[in-house]
């Protein structure tokens, strides 16, 4: 077993008095919901289904000679869900459980690109749309043929330094088996259709493909988690495993929306009958007046609360699973030894609204679409301690980097969290985030649909085909009822955050990450 390294020095320098968890207390309650269940002993490896007919899959391939003589760099997790809101997180006992006691939460975590395939290229390569090319799901800004560079990534860079590398789960939109393994990839099986889903779907199999009619896809998720750790832990050399879950993603249709309700796994199906949906208590529920909001808004008719609660629970049950599947994660890695010298990570893709302003769904610049959780534990993070420093789904890479001793093989817009884990004290400079989304469809082909400028007191959003602009106030307005855009009071305001957004949003590397100084004040 290799000893502890890259956050070992945490626990000196964070002598100091525990944050008490007031920020968001829906992630950091210690309650245990209604039917809550430690996850099921997985026999290893254990996988149903058929192999297609077709053309050869090609097998992952590694580079034993990158691996570092007597290499004790730490192993690290990171699982994600599709689609998860900050508040999702009180119905997930096992994932608080074992990281938010055990680790680091930060309130404040973002997705600042709302939507699948963005997010997940802002994962793998630490960069903005505008940089790494991926503005949307499909299309000619989207999917996985619009990634630039497809070569350099986290999986490639920390394979050439010697770890293990392996994902299982949901990769780019649009990616299928025809496309083969992307560099720096030893363990490869992913949904090899663009519509992933809970059932009867086809994953890559690490060069042998295969159909799962009969499996439930986050327990295939888990279950090659602890394959995984159970066959890597015993290699002299770090991993690096990426569990991504499907839920609580809608399922999709033909016609190309994923709208419908997810399906949970049989065993959950009855779970949280009196659960509440947090949405409805909320004022922003239905806004009565979207007057001051932008068309989209404006048009959509009011989202009953049956839908809404109904939606909710399956939601919610269908992260029963992936909550057994962190517990069995984290279970293997107790079981090998290596649970001491490995860094887990928990984060979504991004957030989800029911209801809230009308609307269900994501990808808008609300703060319920932009936030997600972010739980980190490891070797030396504080246990049980909160951080409000912003973070956002561009810093995972880097972040991942900094714990693996790793250069990257591009210039990165985000920046390591490793000083915010080890001091709740560390001011991040950098406290103005961009915000944006590319063209959603059809209807919609331009490379932008709207980009904005979000910090802890203001959100400033232009949209690119009317010129419509929002300005928030998050401190007095937190549900973002009241358009401040064209209060005369707010045109400072208006002035400096348009100023910020032109400066950002053709930001690269260092430019993405200044300081502009503290949120401006309205006159």
């Amino acid at each position: 077993m290799r000893a502890r390294t890259a956050l070992a020095a945490l626990v000196a320098a964070l002598t100091g008095f525990l944050l008490v968890a007031t920020l968001v207390p829906v992630v950091l309650d210690r309650s245990e919901p209604e039917d809550a269940t430690s996850a099921p002993e997985p026999t290893a490896g254990q996988r149903s289904g058929v192999t297609p007919a077709g053309y050869e899959y090609e097998r992952p391939t590694h580079r034993p000679d990158a691996r570092r003589p007597g290499d004790d760099r730490p192993n690290i997790v990171l699982i994600t869900t599709d689609d998860q809101a900050l508040a999702d997180m009180r119905w997930m006992p096992l994932t608080r459980r074992w990281l938010g006691r055990q680790g680091v939460t930060f309130t404040d975590m973002i997705s600042p690109h709302p939507l699948c395939c963005p997010a997940r290229a802002e994962i793998i390569t630490g960069q903005y749309a505008q940089n790494n090319g991926v503005h949307t799901n499909a299309g000619p800004y989207g999917g996985v043929d619009a990634l630039r560079d497809p070569d350099e990534t986290i999986a490639a860079w920390l394979q050439g330094s010697g770890y293990l590398v392996g994902m299982s789960g949901k990769y780019l939109n649009q990616y299928d088996a025809t496309q083969g393994v992307p560099a720096g990839w030893d363990f490869w099986n992913v949904a090899t259709t663009n519509r992933f889903g809970y059932r009867n779907f086809a994953m890559y199999g690490n060069g042998e493909p295969r159909f799962h009619d009969d499996a439930y896809s986050s327990d295939v998720v888990r279950d090659d988690s602890v394959r995984l750790v159970e066959d890597w832990s015993a290699a002299d050399q770090p991993f690096f495993l990426w569990a991504s879950y499907y839920a609580p993603h809608g399922r999709c249709g033909e016609g190309g929306g994923c709208d419908r309700p997810p399906v949970p796994a049989g065993r959950h199906a009855d779970l949280y009958p009196r659960a509440k949906v947090p949405s409805v208590g909320r004022p922003s529920f239905n806004e009565p007046d979207a007057s001051d909001k932008p068309p989209v808004i404006r048009r959509l008719e009011p989202v009953t609360a049956e839908r809404a609660s109904y939606l909710h629970r399956q939601r919610i049950r269908s992260l029963a699973a992936v909550d057994q599947g962190v517990d069995a994660t984290f279970k293997a890695l107790r079981r090998t030894g290596e649970l001491d010298n490995t860094v887990v990570l928990f984060s979504s893709d991004n957030g989800y609204l029911i209801g809230e302003h009308r609307y269900v769904g994501k990808i808008l610049p609300y703060e319920e679409s932009l936030r997600v959780p972010l739980l980190v534990r490891g070797p030396g993070v504080p246990r049980g301690e909160v951080r409000d420093q912003p973070a956002t789904i561009v810093d995972l890479a880097p972040t991942i980097l900094d714990l693996a001793e790793v250069e990257p093989g591009r210039v990165l817009d985000g920046r390591s969290l490793v000083p915010f884990v080890r001091d709740a004290d560390a001011v991040r400079p950098d406290t103005d985030m961009l915000v944006q989304a590319g063209g959603r469809n059809d209807a919609h082909p331009e490379p932008w649909w709207f980009r904005g400028v979000r910090n802890q007191r203001w959100t400033f959003v232009r949209w690119s085909d009317t010129g419509f602009r929002e300005l928030y106030d998050n401190r007095r307005d937190p549900h973002q009822l009241r358009n401040l855009a064209d209060d005369r009071r707010h045109r400072r305001v208006v002035r400096e955050m348009t100023r910020r957004l032109e400066l950002l949003e053709d930001c690269a590397g260092a430019s993405c990450r200044r300081s502009f100084g503290p949120p401006p004040r309205p006159s």
